[in-house]
Order: C-alpha cells, then sequence, then structure tokens
C-alpha cells in the first residue's frame, strides 16, 4: 500500500524528530562496538593465530604421520586446550587436553557395542564424567570429558578414522596444545604492570582522603570515604597478586622460566603493596575513632605527611606503570619517612596515626625495592632497636 504524496510532509514531519533524536546516539553506539569489536581482535589475533597453527599442525600430524583419512578431533582438541588468551596456565591445558582424550577414548569404546541414541548419549555422559572425576580432581577435565563424550556419541562412526581413530587424534591436538603452551613466548609484564600501578593508586587516593579529613578537623564523612576506598581496594589487590603468582607458577615449566626470578620479585612487590593498604586501612580506622578526641594541633602537619606520601604514590604508580627504575620514588618515599620523624609530636591522637602509619611507608618501600634495612633506616630504625620488629623481616630483591 503506497502513501499518497500530499501525505509525505506530515510523515517526514513525525519522524524527523525521532530522527534527530536517535540517529546521533546509535552512530555512537556502532562506532562504540566497532572500536571494542576492533580492540578485541587485535589484543586475540596472537593468540588465535598461534591456536590456528597448533590445529593445523594436529591435523597434519593426523593425516600424514598416523594415516587418518579426516583427523577432525586432532584441531578440535587443540584449539579447545588453547582458546584466544594467552593466558595458558600449563596445568589448566593439561586438565582439558586429557578431559577431551578421556571424552573421546571413553566414548568411542562404549559406542562401538552400544550405539548412539538418546539413552546412550546420557550413559556416555555419565560414565565419562566419572571416570574424568576419579581421574583427577579438575573441573575443567570433567567438563571437557563430558562435552567430547557428547560429540562422540552425537557423530557416531561419521567422522574422523573410525572408532579409537578420534581418540589418537584428541590425544594428538592435546600433545601439539602442551607443545605450543611449553614453547610459547609469554611474559605479559606490561599488563601486570599497568594493574600494579592502579593498586599503587589506591594507596595515594586513600591517602589524601585521609589528609582531607584531618584538614576539615577530623571530618567523619571525609574520613568515611577514605575508609571505603581503603575497603573497596581489596578484591584489586587480590587480584594483583594473584595474576603475579599465577605467571610466576606458569612460566616455570615453559621457555619463559628465565623470566622466572623477575615475577618472583613482581609477586613480592604485590604482596608489599597489599600490605601497606592493610596498614592504611588500619590507620583509616583509627582514625574514624580518633574523631571524637582528636584536637588541631599537629594536625594538619600529620596532613601533610599524607598528602606528600600520596604524591609519592601518584610518582610510585606512573613509574611502575611505564617499566622506568624507582630510584626517585624510593628517595620521595624516603623524605616522607625522614618528614615523619623530623619533629617531636606532643598530641596523643596524631602521635598514635603516625605510629600507624610506619607500618605503611615501611610497605610502600619494600614494595619501590627497598630492602628492610634501608626501610627501617629511613625511619630512624636499625638493628637491635625496639623498633624494628614492627615492620616485619620479608626480604627480596627489587622488582625494577
Amino acid at each position: 500500500m503506497s502513501i499518497p504524496l500530499a501525505h509525505l510532509p506530515k510523515v517526514e514531519t513525525a519522524i524527523s524528530p525521532w530522527v534527530r533524536k536517535w540517529l546521533p546516539f546509535l552512530s555512537e553506539q556502532v562506532a562504540t562496538w566497532v572500536t571494542d569489536g576492533a580492540h578485541r581482535v587485535r589484543a586475540g589475533f596472537g593468540p588465535i593465530l598461534q591456536a590456528g597453527a597448533a590445529a593445523a599442525t594436529a591435523y597434519v600430524i593426523g593425516r600424514h604421520i598416523f594415516g587418518h583419512s579426516n583427523p577432525f578431533f586432532a584441531g578440535l582438541a587443540a584449539w579447545v586446550c588453547l582458546g584466544f588468551s594467552f593466558e595458558r596456565e600449563l596445568r589448566r591445558v593439561a586438565e582439558i587436553a586429557v578431559g577431551v582424550t578421556i571424552g573421546v577414548t571413553v566414548a568411542d569404546i562404549i559406542v562401538r557395542f552400544i550405539g548412539s541414541g538418546w539413552w546412550q548419549i546420557g550413559t556416555i555422559l555419565v560414565l565419562s564424567a566419572s571416570f574424568a572425576r576419579f581421574v583427577d580432581r579438575g573441573k575443567l577435565l570433567t567438563t571437557q570429558a563430558g562435552s567430547q563424550s557428547i560429540i562422540i556419541a552425537g557423530l557416531a562412526g561419521a567422522v574422523s578414522g573410525g572408532p579409537y581413530g578420534r581418540a589418537g587424534d584428541a590425544a594428538i591436538g592435546s600433545a601439539v596444545a602442551l607443545i605450543f603452551t611449553i614453547l610459547t613466548p609469554y611474559q605479559p609484564a606490561k599488563a601486570a604492570r599497568k594493574k600494579t600501578a592502579a593498586a599503587i593508586m589506591t594507596l595515594s587516593s586513600t591517602a589524601s582522603l585521609l589528609a582531607s579529613g584531618l584538614r576539615k578537623g577530623y571530618n567523619l564523612e571525609t574520613l568515611d570515604n577514605a575508609l571505603s576506598t581503603a575497603r573497596n581496594s581489596e578484591s584489586l589487590l587480590n587480584s594483583v597478586v594473584d595474576q603475579a603468582t599465577s605467571v610466576r607458577k606458569q612460566i616455570h615449566w615453559t621457555v619463559n622460566r628465565k623470566y622466572e626470578q623477575q615475577w618472583l620479585g613482581f609477586e613480592q612487590r604485590d604482596r608489599m603493596v597489599e600490605q601497606a593498604m592493610q596498614s592504611l586501612r588500619v590507620l583509616a580506622r583509627r582514625m574514624r575513632f580518633d574523631a571524637a578526641y582528636a584536637t588541631e594541633e599537629k594536625s594538619t602537619w600529620f596532613a601533610d605527611i599524607l598528602d606528600q606520601y600520596a604524591a609519592a604514590c601518584r610518582s610510585f604508580a606512573q613509574d611502575t606503570k611505564a617499566g622506568s627504575s624507582l630510584n626517585y620514588d624510593r628517595a620521595e618515599l624516603t623524605a616522607v619517612a625522614h618528614n615523619l620523624i623530623a619533629d617531636p609530636i606532643n598530641d596523643t591522637v596524631v602521635s598514635t596515626g603516625a605510629a600507624l602509619f610506619r607500618a605503611v611507608i615501611v610497605d610502600t618501600l619494600k614494595a619501590a625495592g627497598a630492602s628492610q634495612a634501608e626501610a627501617d633506616a629511613a625511619l630512624g630504625v636499625y638493628p637491635g632497636s625496639p623498633s624494628s620488629a614492627v615492620t616485619g623481616e620479608l626480604e627480596y630483591a627489587p622488582a625494577s
């Protein structure tokens, strides 16, 4: 049904406001989607390319070395094991590899005797998954064993080299995936530095809020914001430590093992950042409690110390993200420590906060690569003095 020409202006008038309102929004959304998609492709293209090479290699081995006419499961197993990310923990890849092989093997054997159908699929899944749970506690192993057994039961003998041939293909693909994982250059230091820098920035933002709260006369709202910032950073700090630990363990059995000591330094640095935040959280809670008893004496001085520390942490975060030398940052943090102990404090409330802040300074200095002795000396603490017990004894090589 056509619209009369006389009515076209009215239709255009009705549609134009909608177009003017939604077209810019839709254009912006499409542009964002395209940009995000291109970013995901760039980030994943390397590991996807490697997975494609592994799948092709597994197929070639299955066909030309083992003589299987269509080693479909060799390529499939390689892809399932490797995926599209460089974060290929060897145990995870091994779990998937064993699970794929178990699922295909058990299903192949059972299908040969009971055939394929609705009840066979259920039976094969139960048996394959149960056997996988018996072999190992890994969740991925059991999941892949069940998934592959269903595929086998559904395909019956139509693909690959017939009964038992598919199990061989799965083993080939899994073995190729493991070899690629071991030989893959993977050292995500840039991403780890970026994440650690974000964690260090939470130290800076928390200290800034505490300083602001002091300048406002122990303002409860500002101190509560500081405490919330410290508490909300816990998941980030945990993930930073977990990432460094995971990568260190992952590269131990790969060609990247030469970086293991470096990642040990990263891991210990991140633990010190986490410990500094725990100490800062204790300080924030104490300051929140002390608000009822605080006086103006020395509170501005302590606020200046906290602001100086926040600025040093911002510089520390920037240099960590860039992978630059941390010498300047250690010097800045040392200056904060010197200022902290330079003047006697008569105010009981402020002196309590300053005492708690000493642990924050020590932990942050150690995160920046200072030794225990250097961190203690910055606060005028030397071996044998009573204060040395407060700072702990964890030593590690500088991460940068």
